[in-house]
């Protein structure tokens, strides 16, 4: 009986003494006041993981990591850019290109001036033109190549060519700014203006003398009835008729040219251009400005 009584005296001194043990154990275990719970905190930084610093940034080898944002010069491929701007041709018709259609003559220079529109992709561009070209010839000799030495003229051009004509480049890139250009222009012009023809006559009445020596008659017969001839009336400021009304002035002329150049884009809103060439008119050089659109 004694060893029951003291084991319940035990029994019972453990069960007053354990809810004060287990309620200090309880309050050593509560955080602090304000402080969040660890368990609550790991699951929050599980679920936003570090954003990589390079996530937005274009991948090793792409063209647009060397496109920097804003006026990059640089073109990416399969995008279409396009240009507005003006340009300059300066074309020298040579001597013997227009001896290919009578003797005499003489090397003109052409100025050139008119708007373009480019549209260019991956390298290749398409570049259209509306623009003007003044083909003015001051009073030179000229005769067709099979007609007799008497039928010298003194000849003097003011004709106008408005051209319709589109260029067809490629680009080797030097670097994200230069390049050379080459390819071919084709199109078409609009003739008008006069082109004047007076008969002439040599002062010492011998037909070899030098042609660019020979004047101008005054009229059928005047002041040489040899020379100044009644088988014609280009006298007195006589302007050559176009192929319409039965005379030798073209309507249209054709432009055929191969050319290269060089390319200059210093920004993506200005390309600046270089142009030689040869064509159908002669040779040419020539320069463009443009804005990018």
């Amino acid at each position: 009986m004694r060893k029951w009584r003291m084991a319940g005296t035990l029994g019972v001194m453990l069960l007053g003494v354990a809810p004060t043990v287990l309620a200090q154990g309880a309050e050593e275990a509560k955080p602090a006041e304000g402080a969040a719970p660890a368990e609550a905190a790991a699951p929050a930084e599980a679920a936003a993981p570090a954003k990589p610093a390079d996530a937005t940034k274009p991948a090793t080898g792409d063209p647009a990591a060397d496109a920097p944002a804003g006026d990059s010069p640089v073109e990416l491929p399969g995008q279409t850019y396009r240009f507005v701007g003006l340009r300059y041709r300066g074309i020298v018709v040579p001597k013997f290109m227009v001896n290919l259609f009578g003797d005499g003559g003489d090397t003109v220079y052409v100025h050139g001036v008119g708007p373009e529109f480019a549209i260019r992709k991956d390298g290749f561009e398409y570049v259209f033109s509306l623009w003007w070209a003044g083909y003015y010839m001051d009073e030179t000799p000229f005769k067709a190549s099979d007609d007799p030495a008497s039928a010298w003229e003194v000849v003097k051009s003011d004709l106008n060519v408005i051209y319709l004509t589109a260029d067809f480049l490629w680009s080797s890139e030097l670097s994200s700014q230069f390049a050379v250009n080459y390819g071919m222009g084709a199109g078409f012009g609009f003739v008008f203006g006069d082109l004047f023809r007076t008969q002439a006559y040599p002062e010492n009445g011998d037909p070899s003398t030098d042609p660019y020596k020979w004047k101008k008659c005054v009229g059928q017969q005047n002041p040489n009835p040899t020379f100044c001839g009644t088988d014609n009336d280009h006298y007195d400021g006589y302007t050559e008729p176009n192929w319409a009304n039965g005379g030798s002035k073209p309507i249209i002329f054709p432009w055929l040219a191969l050319q290269t150049g060089f390319r200059y884009k210093p920004s993506k809103s200005f390309v600046g251009r270089l142009d030689l060439g040869f064509g159908t008119s002669g040779f040419f050089f020539g320069v463009g400005a443009d804005y990018g659109l």
